[in-house]
């Protein structure tokens, strides 16, 4: 479904943070930005199946000094029944 949640986790080392978060407020609704583990410097891009191309893009216009890495993906479920998030890759 193309309203179905999408969640791209990534690596960014922490002094970088702000400035992504920063980058991607002037984009307008494109994903929004969840600290997962700061510990290990481990974030993710919330977005919607539609936008997911949108967000690659975005994400590939970036500077290289950024070091957005990409480490997974899958689309957040809500498991029937219970109203309790499930996420599945």
């Amino acid at each position: 479904m193309s309203s179905d949640v999408i969640i791209v986790e990534f690596l960014l080392p922490a002094p970088q943070a702000i400035r992504l978060q920063s980058l991607l407020q002037g984009e307008d609704g494109l994903a929004i930005i969840r600290c997962f583990d700061p510990e290990k410097k481990r974030q993710q891009f919330w977005t919607t199946l539609d936008q997911r191309d949108d967000l690659y893009r975005w994400l590939d216009s970036l500077p290289q000094h950024l070091s957005v890495e990409v480490t997974g993906e899958w689309v957040w479920q809500k498991n029937e029944g219970s109203g309790v998030p499930n996420e599945q890759q």
